[in-house]
């Protein structure tokens, strides 16, 4: 391999992996990073469980510090 600087190169094009050469998967879930299986059902168990407008963690304070006191 001869290079016209020294430093890091790329490979000759018959020594190169798959990967140097940009050779893809066609199918992105082939790739190790796809859903598990149930992911969705326990997504909607979670979203399910959560109140639709919750309260804030100072809310009660501020009321409290803010309100007259009669």
């Amino acid at each position: 391999m001869s290079a016209p600087n020294a430093g890091r190169q790329s490979p000759e094009p018959e020594r190169q992996s798959g990967a140097q050469a940009g050779q893809t998967s066609d199918n992105v879930n082939s790739q190790g990073a796809g859903p598990k299986e149930g992911a969705e059902k326990a997504s909607d168990n979670t979203k399910d469980s959560l109140s639709s407008n919750p309260q804030h963690t100072l809310e009660k304070h501020a009321e409290e510090t803010t309100s007259k006191k009669v």
